[in-house]
């Protein structure tokens, strides 16, 4: 009987084990985030792929990524609010001229999180 009662307690404190842990790393979840940029107007060709080019730098550069997709760990609430703080400073540090939109999408949600249209 104190051997059954043993192997009992013994698979419990396993299963409450495993249970705080799971729910501790449910806090810091991964999530996956795409830039888009795509030219308007009239703006062709090269122009077009050199102006996507200039402002897809400058968005990579303050999401500190080299591509135009990228993970980030945490909460969903606080990777969305850096996400957005770091378009918000590319925004303000952008120097091009011509036309077209920005966007950062949540594709682990699918939640756009950040759009800027330049006109």
């Amino acid at each position: 009987m104190k051997k059954n009662l043993f192997t009992l307690a013994a698979i419990l404190c396993c299963v409450m084990t495993m249970t705080v842990l799971t729910s501790c790393t449910k806090d810091k979840d991964e999530f996956s985030y795409s830039i888009i940029v795509e030219p308007g107007g009239l703006m062709t060709g090269i122009e077009a792929g050199n102006w996507r080019n200039e402002v897809m730098a400058v968005y990579q550069a303050a999401l500190g990524t080299d591509s135009e997709k990228f993970t980030k760990h945490g909460s969903q609430e606080e990777c969305d609010r850096e996400v957005l703080e770091a378009c918000k400073r590319a925004e303000m540090s952008l120097n091009v001229s011509g036309t077209g939109d920005v966007i950062v999408h949540n594709n682990t949600v699918n939640k756009l999180v950040y759009r800027r249209s330049m006109y």
